[in-house]
């Protein structure tokens, strides 16, 4: 049998701020109160994804979410009166 490991990373999309949302994270904590830049993110997830494939991992791209979930929502706000 043939195993093969793969590396998936997900894009960060336009609503992208972790900061100060996981406890204990150093870098979580030290960011908690600073603009995010979902841009500069993205890019550095990209340049992550990249060292990785160099280095010869396989590697998956996971696209961001669309926020909000419009399919999702939808029907709840045709429910409300």
């Amino acid at each position: 049998m043939n195993a093969w490991e793969v590396n998936f990373d997900g894009l960060p999309g336009l609503t992208h701020h972790y900061a100060g949302l996981s406890f204990g994270n150093e870098a979580s904590t030290k960011h908690q109160y600073q603009v995010s830049n979902p841009q500069r993110a993205a890019k550095q997830g990209l340049l992550k994804m990249k060292a990785l494939a160099d280095a010869g991992f396989a590697q998956g791209v996971i696209p961001p979410q669309e926020r909000p979930n419009v399919t999702l929502l939808a029907p709840a706000w045709f429910q409300r009166s």
